[in-house]
């Protein structure tokens, strides 16, 4: 099967939605879909395309706040992060308010748990890698196969992600990052949350947080 992606950039805060579609069966998955439901499932209808799998790196209002709307009206499962993240959920419409952003709805998901194999579609899996410190349920999904990682406000290229929100911790993310991402094959692509893609090698050689 052929895997490609489209990126889509949500919300005010630029955040990075990731489409990926088998082209010959047209089913997809959404990564951190942000607050742009909309926006998004008119993408999918203009394509002809089948949303089966909304995947979270972490439960931040920048990345979930349309996960509710998008699954009601597409139908697809939700899945994602580990459970430690469950209070952020809860407080989520507190984080609409901070924020000065419509207010969003709660919504079940799958909570996964570090070394998972998931299947958000037909024939492609993803491991599931826990990556604590940006949130304490945050995780990064990584595919051998196709050689990248989605490392959600982990591990950014030439940065890394926020540990001054509450329930977050620079220990924790240092640990996880050189740990569990800088493990991985370096010719391994990083497609963050935020900014430009990259690569694991070039961040081990070149990531002030890390060197």
């Amino acid at each position: 099967m052929a895997i490609a992606y489209q990126r889509i950039c949500v919300t005010p805060f630029m955040q990075n939605c990731r489409i990926f579609v088998d082209d010959e069966s047209l089913e997809c998955f959404a990564v951190d879909v942000g607050g742009s439901a909309l926006q998004i499932a008119d993408f999918i209808k203009k394509n002809g395309l089948k949303l089966k799998t909304i995947l979270i790196t972490h439960m931040h209002l920048d990345h979930v706040g349309g996960v509710y709307e998008l699954a009601k009206l597409t139908g697809a499962k939700i899945m994602g992060p580990e459970i430690e993240d469950a209070p952020l959920l809860q407080n989520i419409r507190m984080q609409a308010q901070a924020f000065g952003l419509p207010e969003c709805e709660q919504f079940n998901t799958q909570y996964l748990n570090d070394g998972d194999i998931i299947i958000p579609i037909e024939g492609f899996s993803l491991k599931v890698i826990h990556t604590p410190g940006h949130t304490p349920g945050g995780v990064c999904y990584y595919s051998e196969a196709k050689k990248f990682v989605l490392t959600g406000d982990t591990l950014f290229a030439g940065s890394i992600g926020r540990t001054d929100f509450p329930l977050g911790s620079y220990d924790a993310i240092i640990s996880s990052i050189k740990e569990k991402l800088y493990t991985l094959d370096k010719s391994t692509a990083i497609l963050p949350g935020h900014g430009e893609d990259s690569t694991i090698e070039d961040e081990i050689r070149e990531n002030p947080y890390t060197v």
